[in-house]
């Protein structure tokens, strides 16, 4: 579900994690199934057994970020793979040439969008549309596990204070 901070619901469709995982695993497969000659083929990857990237230290990055990559989309550049942010980080404002669409897998996350703050727990989907500045905020209770897809190229442009 996701909600603005104050508690009270954003008004619009809440789509179950269900749906949202087999829509992609859908298009992953219809991907694979038309681009095998791209080098890409059908994959099944649980993300807690995803390939951990080692915990990052990137300037406007939160401290101990984790990817894991999943697959980049041979036509567009775009890549999919799933974050885990450490709790308590901040993600600072910044924003993408790209549209990327986010389900949250674990946990409860802050995001401000365009300077409106909500909140995203375990299964709310979360489209930021190209250009749209954002910033995420974790609690200090837990990490959040993302699965994010970009439209383009992975691009950060951080925004000044």
């Amino acid at each position: 579900m996701c909600r603005k901070s104050s508690g009270s619901r954003v008004r619009g469709t809440v789509v179950p994690l269900s749906v949202v995982m087999g829509l992609m695993v859908g298009v992953a497969g219809g991907l694979a199934s038309e681009s095998q000659s791209n080098g890409l083929a059908p994959l099944v990857l649980d993300w807690q057994d995803a390939p951990w990237g080692a915990p990052a230290n990137r300037p406007g990055f939160p401290a101990g970020i984790q990817n894991a990559p999943i697959a980049t989309d041979p036509e567009t550049g775009g890549p999919t793979y799933f974050a885990r942010f450490p709790a308590g980080s901040r993600f600072e404002a910044h924003w993408h040439t790209y549209t990327e669409t986010v389900v949250v897998l674990e946990g409860t996350v802050d995001i401000v969008l365009d300077g409106q703050r909500r909140t995203a727990d375990e299964g709310s989907y979360i489209i930021i549309p190209g250009k749209v500045h954002h910033e995420w905020h974790v609690p200090d209770d837990a990490d959040v596990v993302l699965l994010a897809r970009r439209d383009g190229p992975a691009d950060f442009h951080f925004v000044e204070p």
